[in-house]
């Protein structure tokens, strides 16, 4: 049911309408399809938020305003053009698509807008002609061509399909871009392996071993157990550390460092030997838990604690410098790699404690107005590099997002996806050197 209702929906943009609507707004059919494929979701959530008394208002309005329009003929997925009526009702800003949106989101619709438009880099009030198109396209989906209002049915629908709905908005916009709107307990999204950040796993450099797959049972080692293996022929001594080191490749791994990038219209062609990553900023490769944060002080007296050498303490010194002297390859092949930034297992979801690095970053942009950043993401080359490609793309847009949301969206110059294209080592080299290549970096532009 959630693809009916979600592809019947998006099912009225199709190349006719969308060339229309670029004509009119002045954005690109591609774009406007990126944008169609978001604002239909985060319809279907502000709608799906609503008890059954505020959504069965809202279908009233609907019902109300579109009740005029042959939904049959309208909505007909076959059709080669649009009808008549649906062209002129999306190039239309009518006061009472306004009213519907303003039921549907309440005080939260500038937070939805914004959000959609940082994301995806489109103006705010062509998101808002989005979201005014898409309207009569959701209610033809959830009210089967005007057919079926009924609101406790169509509550039910909205119910069973939330996760659905959830999970159809990228990895790097998600729930919390929108501000607690969708914050719902019961929203569900996908569950992932929160994995235990890097800075808190030292490491090691894990002896060249043949191991096999396994899949330990937890043990409680009590006095007993010591015992036993005490009496053995030593035979344990030898398996206990194999079974260690099987145990931190199929976990350690999973912590996945730092990766991330979207496409933007160029490729600057990376030069690694200029990047500062956490590894040269420790100089030492026995991991990140061993560092003691110090403070920082900002030219406006602001105190940030962060790492010595790590990407705070190294931007700082940077932007204080002359670098718009510097030519623009020059600039372009400097990066500075976060060091303290890391995402759920697999995904383009930021944990919790990485926050505090991208506030800092934050709180040093708005002390260097003048300074732009463009943001990269790379990861390992393990795995398939199309996958690599889109999560970097996702991770990159992650913070993008974030310095979107602290006002900071003027200072991104731009992101970029790079995936596997220049990490250092081999799929089959130890953790201890991939994880150096999954991270996000920034790079200083005029």
């Amino acid at each position: 049911m959630e693809n009916n209702l979600l592809n019947n929906a998006k099912a009225f943009f199709n190349e006719d309408t969308l060339s229309k609507l670029s004509g009119t707004v002045g954005v690109d059919s591609a774009q406007l399809k990126q944008g169609t494929d978001l604002v239909i979701p985060a319809l279907f959530l502000g709608l799906q938020r609503e008890n059954e008394s505020g959504l069965n208002t809202i279908l009233e309005q609907a019902k109300s305003h579109f009740g005029n329009f042959d939904f049959q003929q309208w909505f007909n997925s076959d059709r080669s053009a649009p009808a008549e009526g649906a062209a002129e009702d999306v190039n239309s800003q009518h006061p009472e698509h306004q009213h519907i949106l303003q039921s549907i989101f309440g005080d939260k619709l500038d937070t939805v807008v914004s959000a959609i438009s940082g994301f995806i880099g489109i103006k705010s009030d062509t998101i808002q002609k989005l979201l005014s198109s898409a309207l009569p396209a959701v209610f033809a989906s959830l009210t089967n061509n005007g057919t079926n209002w009924n609101a406790a049915g169509i509550s039910n629908l909205l119910n069973e399909n939330k996760s659905n709905f959830a999970a159809a908005l990228p990895a790097g916009l998600g729930l919390g871009a929108f501000g607690g709107l969708f914050a719902d307990s019961d929203i569900q999204s996908p569950v992932v392996e929160t994995p235990i950040p890097p800075a808190d796993i030292p490491v090691v450099e894990p002896p060249v071993l043949t191991v096999p797959p396994v899949n330990p049972e937890p043990a409680i080692h009590t006095r007993e157990a010591v015992r036993e293996v005490k009496k053995s022929s030593g035979l344990w001594w030898i398996l206990i550390p194999l079974v260690l080191v099987a145990l931190w490749f199929l976990f350690g791994k999973s912590c996945a460092g730092n990766g991330a990038g979207t496409a933007d219209s160029t490729s600057d062609g990376r030069d690694t030997s200029s990047m500062t990553n956490p590894a040269d900023s420790l100089g030492t490769t026995d991991g990140l838990s061993n560092r003691e944060s110090v403070i920082l002080k900002l030219p406006d007296g602001q105190e940030l604690r962060a790492y010595p050498r790590g990407i705070e303490d190294n931007l700082i010194k940077f932007l204080q410098s002359d670098y718009k002297a510097l030519p623009d390859d020059t600039l372009k092949n400097k990066w500075f790699d976060f060091d303290n930034l890391n995402f759920e297992t697999g995904t383009a979801k930021i944990l919790p404690a990485s926050r505090d690095q991208l506030l800092n970053l934050a709180a040093i942009l708005k002390v260097f107005p003048d300074a732009k950043v463009k943001i990269g993401g790379y990861t390992d080359k393990t795995g398939d590099e199309a996958f690599n490609k889109k999560l970097s793309l996702d991770r990159a847009n992650a913070v993008k997002v974030f310095l979107d949301e602290q006002g900071l969206g003027a200072q991104v110059a731009g992101t970029e996806g790079y995936g596997s294209e220049i990490a250092r080592y081999p799929a089959d080299a130890p953790e201890s050197d991939r994880i150096k290549d999954r991270r996000v970096s920034v790079s200083v532009r005029k």
